[in-house]
């Protein structure tokens, strides 16, 4: 699932937004929000996992989760924890450094975690074995796209497409989101080109949303649209 960026704006602004790419079945219907200790958690919630795939909460800490590490693999059937209860257990831990000590990555599925925490943001890779971790400036442009469902060459296009396109003026959140649902949708032949005609004429996968974040030193302004705009909610939270 997802292709995500983030887009450095004047003023420690930015906005970061993702399309999620997955089964209808598994479309967020509102947003959900619970209490972990002093922290308030919000979420589009997987109706199928009960996780999600984009938290963010009032402590100035956001996630966002994509499937697959560096290159895609094939699923292991079982594994010890869903990563969206993962993304959603970040918040039981004070920070990033101690969720990339403590955290037993052990057993998961390979993923991609990008990192938001008190102004720093992270990228981290589990490939199954070893947790790669980077970070990455928050005045660069960035865009990051699930390995399992799009190929190295699509992701660089992509890359090329939203640094050219964000080149030209400071795009609002809701050019943003209008911008990546018309130029990034998911396509049957990104999964051609990674593992050839196997790839069934029907695979129920689809663009179903994109969320967004606009952020600043005191507020998250959070914006979720699904495709079709037939559900859209949104969430102003002020930092703490």
């Amino acid at each position: 699932m997802c292709t995500v960026s983030f887009i450095p704006l004047a003023d420690e602004r930015f906005i970061f937004t993702s399309n999620r790419d997955e089964s209808p079945k598994r479309a967020a219907t509102a947003l959900h929000s619970i209490a972990v200790g002093e922290k308030t958690l919000f979420f589009p919630q997987d109706t199928q996992a009960k996780g999600s795939w984009f938290v963010f909460s009032n402590s100035n800490q956001f996630v966002c989760v994509l499937n697959g590490a560096f290159e895609p693999h094939l699923p292991q059937g079982s594994c010890r924890l869903s990563r969206g209860k993962m993304a959603l257990q970040f918040f039981e831990y004070a920070g990033h450094r101690d969720f990339i000590n403590a955290f037993a990555f052990e057993g998961m599925e390979p993923f991609t975690f990008i990192i938001f925490d008190q102004g720093v943001l992270l990228e981290l890779r589990w490939d199954g074995n070893i947790v790669h971790e980077k970070t990455c400036s928050t005045s660069a442009l960035h865009l990051w796209s699930s390995a399992t469902l799009y190929p190295a060459t699509w992701q660089k296009k992509r890359y090329w497409l939203l640094e050219n396109w964000t080149q030209s003026k400071e795009p609002t959140q809701a050019e943003v989101m209008d911008f990546q649902l018309s130029e990034f949708p998911f396509e049957r032949s990104a999964l051609v080109a990674i593992y050839g005609d196997r790839v069934p004429d029907d695979i129920p996968v689809e663009t179903l949303s994109v969320s967004s974040i606009c952020g600043s030193t005191n507020i998250f302004d959070f914006q979720y649209k699904r495709k079709d705009a037939s559900v859209v909610f949104g969430k102003s939270v002020q930092i703490e």
